[in-house]
């Protein structure tokens, strides 16, 4: 899909039009493009487009690159956040002189509250620095959104592990819980790889953009979002860190519970080992055993098991072992 937008005071405008570009484009927005659409916008921006396995690449060379005169800067977004399956995918930004192209295979929520933003009087996004720069930032505070979703998450999953109800008993057993941790650092993982391949976009536009992204309002703003993302990546530093105390207090607790149960095993067989013994020395069938022939024979027998079962308890108890 291709989106054409005229910039001006108004912000960010859909522009109507037949085949080809609409006349006063300044910012084409690609969705998930044809081939069409791909050769469309080309020929608008005068430099090719990279493919989709090429925004994919891992290599600084293939993300962020002048060619033909427009620079292409390519980030790696956290997306899915909300339905339950995070992926990091990728968004291209090329910028030739006073022209726009976003190139995108995933919904990104960032774009729409960007358009949503821009789109209101005094938003100050009138030209395609402005855009360039509302669009950057739209996508920080979408990352710093998803980082407020994560730190919540792992602060219930805190409470949850460590407070006990009145029953003493938790909510969910500790593998439920270990599951959700693994998939909080997961998700901190994908949001450091995301927040480190933004950083180095606005390292490199700092130095390839022209000299009009830097002047008037938007002077210092690229700067101020160098900033923000480091910051973002101290956070994340931060819950990557409360996330590993988390599985290993969660791990240990798991190894409480079985000692738990072990301890309570070896209480028990302590407690009928000597009635067993008891029981085992009157069944033997022995001739001469006097208590066999005895009339209160029977009933010592059974007196000397319960007190023999009754001795290691109370000593137990008076330990504070049970």
């Amino acid at each position: 899909m291709l989106v054409a937008y005229g910039i001006s005071e108004k912000g960010p405008e859909p522009l109507a039009g037949g085949e080809g570009i609409p006349e006063g484009t300044t910012w084409l927005d690609l969705f998930r493009p044809t081939q069409e659409e791909d050769r469309t916008a080309e020929g608008f921006l005068g430099a090719s487009l990279p493919t989709r396995e090429e925004v994919q690449e891992i290599e600084f060379s293939s993300r962020l690159y002048n060619e033909d005169g427009a620079v292409f800067m390519t980030a790696s977004l956290l997306t899915g956040v909300d339905v339950g399956k995070p992926i990091l995918a990728p968004l291209t930004l090329v910028v030739a002189g006073e022209r726009l192209v976003t190139l995108r295979y995933d919904e990104f929520r960032a774009v729409k509250h960007f358009l949503a933003r821009a789109g209101k009087p005094g938003s100050g996004c009138i030209n395609v620095p402005a855009a360039f720069l509302g669009l950057l930032e739209a996508v920080i505070d979408r990352a710093a959104d998803v980082l407020e979703r994560i730190s919540g998450d792992v602060d219930r999953l805190n409470a949850e592990i460590f407070t006990q109800r009145q029953n003493g008993k938790r909510g969910r057993s500790l593998q439920v819980l270990i599951g959700e941790i693994g998939i909080q650092g997961d998700l901190a993982a994908k949001a450091r790889e995301s927040l480190a391949s933004l950083e180095r976009l606005v390292q490199f536009a700092g130095l390839a953009l022209p000299p009009a992204f830097d002047k008037g309002p938007n002077k210092g703003r690229l700067k101020l979002a160098g900033r923000d993302i480091r910051s973002i990546e101290d956070q994340v530093e931060f819950l990557s860190t409360k996330i590993t105390f988390l599985l290993e207090a969660t791990l240990g607790l798991t190894s409480v519970e079985q000692n738990e149960v072990i301890r309570v095993l070896t209480v028990a067989a302590t407690f009928f080992f000597p009635p067993t013994l008891v029981g085992t020395i009157y069944g033997m069938n022995f001739e001469f055993m006097p208590e066999l022939h005895w009339v209160f024979g029977y009933p010592l027998a059974i007196a000397a098991m319960i007190v023999s079962a009754l001795v290691p308890y109370f000593y137990f108890k008076r330990k504070g072992w049970l």
